[in-house]
């Protein structure tokens, strides 16, 4: 462990990254320190001292030393795996060419073939897009079971794209607010195991980790009581479950099951990187506590992915939101609204929801412009949002099934629509 422990911790962060990811995953960064192993850079003014001539062993050594910072911060881990600009920004450049894709709801092999035909990805699912700009208009999550190995996926084609002037931009929709607000009425049953895996490869790296004495870092699940209490606070029984049966509304039965957990935690410690109270974390047929301590405001998966994706921005002149915009939007700020939204998810601020992305006039749920007959589509609305954006000229819009229409555009092509 002595000479591991300055790779140990990123090696295990990459190994638990490919369980979830169930492929390739982004790396993380360089160890926060040289290896006990490197050779340390020699002292110049010891008389052992070599002579000034530079020889190729020495000249990567330095290199070694000097890559690798002291300390690592979660600013630069997250800078290191998503390259964009941060959430809050709104208005980017023009690009040479600009793909939008749809709605993907936890369906891997969808998500690829859209990608596939957008020209984004080979057969092997490595960016192929050269210096494409990608916009993904937001739900990744619910109705699938592969909602973690998807986000995984858009991670590292962010990373990719960038390496070939491209860009890829991961944005939230209705279902991940929904998600983190504890609400799971569309979550899928298949989606209960994968966060039940999830967990499992987590506590694994936390146990891993310890044995050489390191701290959980990103393999943690600290935190997920709070994250649970955070959505818990003042609702009667538990969060909303698919089929709306909600296991956990009987006061006696739930009183019982902390009385049992508060008692169980006095005399039982938690795994490494584990939660003290079982009821946050359990794996059983009944349980949707791992989503919600992974998805929660200021959960794991949560502060990673979803407080780093926009709920709206704009790509030279066409605009990107998962419902719509109107001009209360525009009126309240969209990098306000982003930074808000940003704020909420990471756990900086605490209570419900923002109330843009809640309710049917909210950027997330607006169905304005998108309805498949043209004829029901609020154009008004839309010039009105249009012309409170100079310069804006169109916008791209998910959310609404457009079903044999395939993606097609409405109010004389102002919005595209590409929910299919």
């Amino acid at each position: 462990c002595a000479t591991l422990a300055p790779v140990w911790s990123p090696f295990v962060d990459a190994f638990v990254d490919t369980l979830h990811a169930r492929g390739e995953a982004v790396h993380p960064p360089a160890p926060r320190r040289p290896p006990f192993f490197a050779k340390q850079k020699p002292d110049a003014s010891s008389s052992d001292a070599p002579s000034t001539s530079t020889s190729t062993s020495s000249v990567g050594d330095d290199v070694l030393s000097s890559s690798l910072p002291a300390k690592e911060t979660s600013s630069q881990t997250q800078a290191m795996r998503c390259p964009n600009k941060p959430a809050q920004s709104v208005f980017r450049p023009a690009v040479r060419r600009l793909v939008a894709i749809g709605d993907v709801h936890g369906d891997l092999a969808a998500t690829k073939e859209a990608l596939k035909a957008g020209g984004l990805i080979d057969d092997k699912g490595t960016w192929c897009g050269a210096d494409t700009t990608a916009v993904q208009v937001g739900d990744q999550l619910d109705r699938g079971g592969d909602e973690i190995a998807i986000l995984f996926l858009l991670e590292r084609l962010k990373f990719e794209a960038r390496r070939t002037g491209g860009e890829v931009i991961v944005m939230n929709g209705n279902h991940e607010t929904l998600t983190a607000a504890g609400r799971f009425r569309y979550a899928s049953e298949t989606s209960r195991g994968e966060l039940c895996r999830w967990r499992k490869n987590q506590l694994l790296g936390a146990k891993m980790k310890n044995l050489c004495g390191e701290s959980p870092g990103q393999c943690t699940l600290l935190g997920a009581d709070a994250a649970a209490d955070s959505i818990e606070r003042g609702r009667k029984g538990y969060p909303m479950v698919p089929g709306g049966n909600n296991p956990r509304t009987d006061s006696s039965a739930r009183n019982k099951t902390e009385t049992e957990t508060s008692k169980t935690s006095k005399t039982n410690k938690a795994q490494p990187g584990s939660s003290k109270n079982r009821i946050h974390t359990e794996c059983d047929p009944d349980s949707w506590m791992p989503r919600l301590a992974a998805f929660a405001p200021g959960g794991p998966l949560a502060t990673r992915f979803l407080a780093n994706q926009p709920v709206v921005l704009a790509v030279g002149s066409t605009v990107f939101a998962h419902g719509g915009v109107l001009t209360q939007h525009v009126k309240h700020g969209l990098r306000r609204v982003n930074r808000e939204t940003s704020d909420w998810l990471s756990g900086k601020t605490a209570g419900p929801p923002p109330v843009h992305v809640t309710g049917s006039d909210s950027l997330v749920w607006a169905r304005h412009y998108s309805h498949p007959d043209n004829w029901r589509c609020d154009c008004a609305a839309l010039d009105q949002a249009l012309d409170a954006l100079p310069g804006m000229k169109r916008v791209v819009v998910g959310h609404t099934i457009q079903g044999e229409k395939g993606v097609n555009a409405a109010c004389g092509g102002k919005v595209i629509r590409v929910d299919v």
